[in-house]
């Protein structure tokens, strides 16, 4: 794999994740990608093993305490109070069971997968690498202006 593929992947707008065991990724920006992005994507493909190992690695520098070592209170107190109140929010919220639009350009087609995964980041706290970029902050924002 070139060593550039993810950060390429990145620049043109894609977040590259994983969902357990399973590789994502997801464009970011609005409208439709670039057609000249399929090459990396195949790329991306036929390199998942190895995506998949470096993502792991990554995750390991972040992984948040587990509940035995740290309580579920601590936990939640380092997130900024700004997004603690989305946070509550979220928690008292149920998953829709219709598919929606998060975004024009992103469809949730399994909200009940969609919201346990934001269940997931959440206790990861604010280290975890979702919520230390902004976009499970991003994600609550966006699903709080839709439930309205």
């Amino acid at each position: 794999m070139r060593s550039e593929l993810l950060s390429d992947l990145a620049s043109i707008g894609y977040e590259i994740f994983l969902e357990g065991n399973n590789l994502r990724y997801r464009y970011q920006k609005p409208g439709n990608p670039p057609e000249t992005v399929k090459p990396l994507i195949e790329e991306l493909r036929r390199c998942k093993a190895e995506v998949v190992s470096i993502l792991k690695m990554g995750e390991e520098d972040t992984v948040a305490p587990t509940e035995k070592s740290q309580p579920q209170a601590d936990e939640t107190a380092s997130w900024p109070l700004e997004d603690q109140y989305l946070l509550d929010w979220f928690m008292t919220v149920e998953a829709p069971t219709e598919p929606f639009y998060l975004e024009p350009h992103r469809h949730v087609v399994a909200p009940a997968k969609f919201y346990s995964a934001l269940r997931m980041d959440i206790t990861a706290g604010p280290a975890g690498p979702r919520a230390r970029m902004g976009t499970l902050q991003s994600d609550l924002r966006k699903l709080k202006a839709y439930k309205k």
